[in-house]
């Protein structure tokens, strides 16, 4: 069997895509595409891609001032978007239904699409460690991906101590597993490096169950 070894994606491109996952999302959560054909204005589409971008530009590190400047916009509109209370716009969505949409209300649906965009993304890499984890007879693996279903990534350890305090993993408990673990935990697939790379530095051979 050949192996193809691909480059890595380019970062932008990476986030245009990350940025249409977050389209849909938002799309749902503003009641569906069938919906959006009968609001009168879109012209608030612009500011929702703005502000998909200045939330994943944000999270990889850059300022407001780069942000701003990057997207052609203010460093007052990026503080503006980002600002938002995403929990105060679902409300008032859910309250009022067809609203104006400005560059705040954009920040807050941009900010509850990215989270719903992260826990679907998650939940497909927790389904497919955990068929991989099945093929291979993993079951260690196969459980642990079975018990952090729905957690939202990156995760840290309370997070995942709550899902799985009292596990042990070949007779070493999960407590303190995890406190030998790097945090933040990015996504599931790392979550089961992780664990096995201390279940080798303890000689104990992980992907024998």
């Amino acid at each position: 069997m050949v192996m193809e070894i691909k480059p890595p994606k380019d970062r932008d491109v990476e986030r245009d895509e990350q940025v249409l996952r977050m389209l849909i999302e938002a799309m749902r959560i503003l009641g569906g595409p069938r919906k959006l054909v009968y609001m009168r204005n879109l012209t608030w589409i612009p500011s929702l891609v703005r502000a998909c971008y200045a939330l994943l530009l944000r999270d990889a590190g850059y300022t407001y001032e780069a942000i701003a400047e990057k997207l052609g916009s203010t460093k007052a509109t990026v503080q503006k978007m980002l600002s938002a209370d995403p929990e105060a716009v679902l409300r008032k969505i859910q309250s009022e239904g067809d609203i104006e949409i400005d560059d705040h209300v954009a920040g807050g649906i941009a900010k509850l699409a990215y989270k719903e965009m992260r826990r679907r993304v998650s939940e497909e890499e927790i389904s497919l460690v955990s068929e991989t984890a099945k093929v291979l007879g993993v079951d260690w693996a196969v459980e642990t991906m079975t018990m952090i279903k729905g957690l939202d990534f990156p995760v840290d350890k309370d997070d995942l101590l709550e899902r799985l305090r009292g596990v042990k993993i070949f007779n070493v408990p999960i407590e303190e597993i995890l406190d030998n673990l790097r945090y933040p935990v990015r996504t599931p697939a790392e979550l089961v490096k992780e664990i096995a790379g201390y279940l080798r530095g303890r000689n104990i051979h992980p992907a024998k169950g």
